[in-house]
């Protein structure tokens, strides 16, 4: 005999051979799946709280300044990082930068002069996040167009 199922089944009840119940046990690894998963799940939104940005206006000022003004939601000690830019009538970028936003308040509202070279018909905000490393759109510099220098605290990209 291999198997203890294998025996009559009188000798099954005298000495309480019982059959394993499936059921129970992935239920129970069902329920410790979902709470290790809720738990690695709060874990990371506490380290990384969420970063939200929406451009409220942006003003030409002149051909080569347009300020732009957004609003940020996030955790109030953290530093953000925003990428603004501008595009021209060709949809061609004529200013780009990385702003540095220290940490202070939960919602903000942050005004930035946005430096170009040349007249600028829209701005917008790409996105903000708590890293420098975001997944936004690089800068479009039509070849050979020096990217113009940035005031503090933003930054223009390299290259």
């Amino acid at each position: 005999m291999r198997n203890n199922r294998d025996l009559p089944a009188h000798i099954q009840l005298r000495y309480g051979v019982r059959r394993r119940r499936v059921v129970p046990v992935l239920v129970g690894v069902l329920i410790a799946g979902l709470v290790s998963g809720s738990l690695a799940y709060a874990t990371y939104r506490q380290q990384n709280p969420s970063v939200s940005a929406q451009l409220l206006t942006f003003e030409v000022v002149s051909p080569t300044q347009v300020n732009v003004t957004w609003e940020l939601a996030r955790g109030p000690e953290l530093t953000t990082y925003c990428v603004v830019r501008a595009q021209d009538n060709y949809r061609a970028d004529v200013g780009y930068a990385t702003v540095t936003v220290a940490g202070g308040n939960k919602y903000e509202q942050i005004t930035y002069p946005l430096t170009t070279n040349g007249q600028a018909v829209l701005a917008e905000v790409l996105g903000c996040s708590n890293s420098q490393k975001m997944r936004v759109p690089p800068a479009n510099f039509p070849p050979g167009v020096k990217i113009p220098d940035q005031v503090s605290p933003g930054v223009a990209p390299t290259s």
